[in-house]
């Protein structure tokens, strides 16, 4: 088993903290291949953590990550949790339906994410300014 990276949160996950994010990771670690993150929003960044934890712990998820104060883009924090593929979207899209603290925005693969392609609602939060940073052609 490897050693423990960060803060245990729960019996099978870690947090690591940055200046911009607060990274998730399953205990031991896995060397999946990712190929893009399901998203969901908030203002109560501890949902987000309870859901990246609960699913980490849980839901076959191994990395998640929550903007921190630092980095967070109108009234929402973002919690990105990473999978192989987009296969489970329903499934989660389901699960927190009922939520009413969370807005979950489903699948966006990491070859979007490379292309600075961004959900309207994401582009309508920032200034010109700072849209022009998020949306400049990144390959």
């Amino acid at each position: 088993m490897g050693e423990v990276n960060g803060i245990k949160v729960s019996e099978n996950v870690a947090r690591v903290d940055s200046n911009y994010w607060h990274y998730y990771h399953r205990v031991p670690e896995s060397d999946r291949e990712i190929t893009g993150k399901y998203l969901f929003f908030s203002e109560s960044k501890d949902e987000l953590e309870r859901i990246a934890i609960d699913e980490i712990e849980y839901g076959g998820f191994y990395h998640a990550k929550i903007n921190t104060d630092r980095c967070k883009r109108g009234d929402d924090y973002v919690l990105c949790l990473y999978y192989v593929d987009d296969s489970i979207k329903f499934e989660l899209a389901d699960k927190y339906k009922h939520n009413p603290k969370v807005k979950y925005r489903y699948w966006k693969s990491d070859e979007d994410t490379l292309k600075g392609k961004y959900s309207k609602q994401f582009l309508e939060q920032p200034s010109p300014k700072e849209r022009k940073k998020w949306t400049r052609r990144k390959i």
